[in-house]
């Protein structure tokens, strides 16, 4: 009996260290928007699954969470983050996000996002600074803060034409129904890239560069720590260079 009693305390002991060590590690609700935005993620993709859930992958590997992606249109995404119902934005910027009800709680940065005007390629100026579109319709996504350019529209000195997405944008540029529009420069590279636009298309400078960093509602902030930990890791080790490689 007192041998059976042993090994029950060993076992009881084993499993509590084991409690220990992965009692810190949730289901993780990340968001994702509708449709496609590569090379972010993509939409019933065989091929490609995109570098959100590549990222989030080797994070979950060394954090020892669950993730589960979230589809829904971008305005619903930031309604549900700031009901609880979502626990994270994959890649965003206080900036961004600070006038959310619940502006967040952020890791470190693992990436840079570079903002661009997007021309036609009969209507490209000499630099993308706002002093040279005054007065223009410049296409923008609905729901989305562009800490340069907003200011601009704010105060009328130029007009937000505002669209659905980026691919409508790309649509209405090459349609002639807009001269610009404001975009993320991965994106306008790999539509550019991939849909033989290089003739229609110009892609300015980035007239603005942001620290693109995780997202999470307050009720998850105990998890900033271990993802901050696994940020040093992969960037250290090259892993998020080369998911961002991939698909260049």
């Amino acid at each position: 009996m007192r041998i059976s009693a042993i090994y029950l305390s060993i076992a009881v002991f084993f499993v509590a260290v084991l409690s220990i060590s992965t009692g810190y590690a949730e289901n993780l609700r990340v968001m994702l928007h509708c449709g496609s935005f590569p090379p972010y993620y993509f939409v019933d993709d065989k091929v490609n699954t995109g570098i959100v859930k590549d990222i989030f992958n080797a994070f979950a590997a060394e954090t020892g969470d669950t993730i589960e992606f979230v589809r829904c249109p971008f305005n619903r995404s930031q309604y549900e983050f700031e009901r609880g119902k979502i626990d994270i934005e994959p890649m965003s910027n206080p900036k961004w996000r600070q006038f959310s009800k619940v502006p967040g709680v952020y890791s470190k940065s693992f990436a840079v996002s570079d903002s661009i005007v997007l021309f036609a390629r009969d209507a490209v100026v000499s630099t993308a600074s706002p002093e040279k579109l005054l007065g223009k319709v410049i296409g923008t996504v609905r729901g989305y803060y562009y800490p340069v350019f907003s200011p601009y529209f704010e105060d009328g000195r130029m007009v937000s034409h505002m669209l659905e997405n980026e691919n409508k944008l790309i649509e209405l540029l090459l349609a002639g129904r807009l001269d610009q529009a404001l975009m993320n420069k991965d994106f306008a590279l790999y539509q550019i890239k991939n849909r033989n636009l290089g003739d229609r298309l110009i892609v300015s400078k980035p007239y603005d560069s942001l620290d693109m960093m995780i997202r999470f509602h307050p009720s998850k902030k105990d998890a900033v720590p271990r993802f901050n930990k696994a940020i040093d890791k992969l960037l250290s080790d090259g892993t998020i260079k080369k998911i961002y490689d991939s698909y260049r």
